[in-house]
């Protein structure tokens, strides 16, 4: 007697499933700072991407998750963004007051890496960077040499669409030359740029199936 309504109840409960199946969400990102994954959300909304920001319960970081169809859309908002931003280690990270003592040579390649981040942390200040790498050549110092060799400086800018910050490169050289000591040349300073593809474009492409030569997102740490 009740068959036929049950059968008839069927595909309402199949569209039903359907319909909470499209709305669950699948992590995009986790292990993510506070202030990252605010960045990240933020860009995903403004790009019309429902982006679900939550505390992980198992760690401390935050994760962020979208619908699942929509994940090829927010890797591309997020890749022409350059989102989330790497974790940049300062000074205090690298020389921590209780660490061991160790030898010379880590001590300077340490010196050197965390003298790189800190000129990194100001250049990602300027408008339009995506990201910047900061790459530094220290020479070697003797107390006995008269005219020590100056240190030289290689640094990378990925800029977005219209950023046009080659306008910015003397000022850009200057940050660098008077962030490092031992630099005091500013022609010792070489500055490259490059345009991240926009989003718009990228998403179009991966509809269509076509490659384009994208910057992969720096996974965040």
């Amino acid at each position: 007697m009740h068959r036929p309504a049950i059968l008839t109840a069927l595909p309402a409960l199949v569209f039903a499933a359907g319909i909470l199946t499209g709305c669950s969400k699948s992590p995009l990102y986790t292990d993510l700072t506070e202030t990252q994954a605010n960045e990240v959300q933020a860009t995903l909304l403004s790009a019309h991407i429902d982006a679900q920001k939550a505390q992980m319960t198992k760690a401390k970081g935050w994760s962020i998750a979208v619908a699942h169809d929509e994940i090829p859309n927010a890797m591309a908002v997020l890749g022409a963004a350059g989102l989330p931003r790497q974790s940049l280690r300062t000074l205090g990270d690298v020389f921590p007051k209780e660490s061991f003592v160790s030898s010379p040579l880590e001590e300077r390649a340490r010196y050197i890496f965390a003298l790189s981040q800190e000129v990194q942390q100001t250049l990602m200040q300027l408008d339009g960077i995506v990201d910047a790498r900061v790459h530094i050549a220290l020479p070697e110092r003797s107390l006995l040499d008269d005219k020590p060799q100056s240190a030289s400086a290689s640094v990378v800018i990925i800029q977005r669409p219209g950023a046009n910050l080659e306008l910015r490169e003397t000022d850009i050289k200057a940050i660098v030359t008077d962030g490092i000591e031992g630099l005091k040349d500013v022609n010792r300073v070489t500055v490259k740029f490059f345009t991240r593809h926009a989003a718009a474009a990228v998403a179009t492409a991966a509809a269509n199936g076509t490659a384009m030569l994208l910057p992969v997102p720096v996974a965040a740490r």
